[in-house]
């Protein structure tokens, strides 16, 4: 932990001299609402703590990373060559959500590598609350907004004015416990499928921190239709997936100089608003030009879960399975987007068969499947620019009698478990 901390400061000593005098971003006109001197002032709901008995804890931390768009260096799924640009250009500077097993933030709870960018799965049960501790360990003041979940205005995690909630803007190094209700408009009505899921993201500069990499997913189950951990009973296997566009150049590439200083786990973002100074100070193009327009395509990664030409792992599922897929969209104007897969058919939301869904930025949607058709199949968006940008993957159903046993993977659930807090 020392390490991460020191690492983190000679990165941020060093940014100015490595990228050049950073111009006021939005960040800098924020006022946190969350301060380490000021402490945890959060984990109450409307002024009282929740009943412990129904009660779920998580620790998750906000932290620079260097993400590799591309980790395989190659598409092995439909066999296109990678271009030129994106291929000098796989590692860049993002932040994610990451969960910690306890308040004391020094040990990782495991992490499902089917996720990809997407922070950790937060569940529960409907009549649940979710106590999620959230710790900023980035340079600008960022939150955790929920969708979906009932909330008071302290855990809102949105920072807007007039009177911002306590929760609304988490400087760098603070805390604050958000309290999330999931209450019976939170869950699924009978003739839905038996769990919802909901987004959670950074709502301090939204569209900027959504596409930095710090979003997530909520799953709400409904309790007469749940085992007793919480997952839903009529389903054997989960995956959740989130199409969209990240620009790339809304932090830039990894500088040799910063890689030198600092491990990928420990390099201080505040070099993602030092970047965006210097590439304007060197004389980028006014926002809207053709030449603007041109290097914002060349950064442009069309991905699912931040992987794009097929290097998302793990969508593995074995015959007879029964498959919830939670789908997300998040983005800008271009993120439309029509998630299809190759041989199967699903459910959506539970009232209609297809094998196409249609997306748009902050959807969130559930698709069921009977995996009764084994092989290797192609999971794409269907728009044409999206599915020859990289936007594609590659999902496998095992027959049963493959070696005499299932091959998938054992963790079937997403999320890490956080059982109900001892009164």
């Amino acid at each position: 932990m020392l390490r991460f901390f020191i690492l983190s400061s000679l990165v941020a000593a060093a940014g100015p001299a490595l990228w050049g005098q950073a111009a006021p971003s939005a960040v800098d006109f924020v006022q946190p609402t969350a301060t380490v001197a000021a402490g945890d002032q959060g984990g109450t709901f409307f002024g009282h703590p929740p009943d412990p008995r129904k009660t779920r804890r998580y620790f998750i931390a906000a932290e620079p990373v260097v993400w590799d768009f591309l980790p395989l260096g190659k598409d092995e799924v439909c066999g296109n060559p990678i271009p030129p640009m994106i291929a000098a250009n796989r590692d860049t500077l993002m932040l994610r959500y990451v969960q910690y097993t306890d308040a004391s933030f020094t040990t990782r709870a495991p992490a499902n590598p089917t996720l990809g960018i997407l922070g950790p799965v937060l569940r529960g049960v409907v009549g649940d609350f979710l106590a999620v501790t959230f710790l900023n360990r980035t340079h600008q003041p960022l939150s955790m907004h929920p969708h979906g979940v009932h909330y008071d205005k302290d855990s809102e995690g949105a920072y807007y004015q007039p009177l911002p909630g306590r929760g609304a803007a988490v400087a760098p190094g603070a805390r604050f416990t958000y309290v999330w209700q999931l209450d019976e408009s939170s869950g699924p009505l009978p003739g839905e499928p038996s769990s919802k899921g909901w987004l959670y993201h950074s709502h301090v500069n939204s569209d900027t921190e959504s596409n930095l990499g710090l979003t997530g997913l909520i799953v709400v189950t409904d309790p007469h239709r749940a085992r007793p951990d919480g997952t839903p009973a009529d389903v054997d296997r989960e995956f959740a997936t989130l199409f969209m566009i990240f620009d790339t150049t809304a932090a830039g590439p990894v500088p040799p100089s910063a890689a030198a200083l600092a491990p990928a786990d420990a390099v201080n973002s505040l070099l993602f608003a030092n970047a965006a100074a210097a590439a304007k100070a060197a004389g980028a193009p006014p926002r809207g030009s053709a030449p603007d327009k041109e290097l914002t395509e060349a950064g442009e990664r069309y991905a699912i879960n931040g992987r794009i030409y097929g290097n998302l792992p793990g969508l593995e599922m074995n015959e007879g399975e029964h498959v919830r897929w939670y789908l997300l969209g998040l983005g800008g104007e271009a993120d439309n987007h029509t998630a299809h897969w190759h041989g199967v058919r699903l459910l959506e939301d539970g009232v209609r068969r297809t094998d196409v869904m249609e997306l748009l930025p902050a959807s969130m949607k559930v698709a069921d499947l009977v995996a009764d058709n084994p092989g290797s199949w192609l999971l794409h968006c269907h728009v044409a620019d999206h599915m020859n940008g990289g936007m594609f993957a590659r999902f496998v159903i095992f027959p049963r009698a493959a070696v005499g046993a299932d091959r998938s993977p054992a963790h079937a659930f997403l999320g890490f478990p956080a059982p109900l807090t001892a009164p």
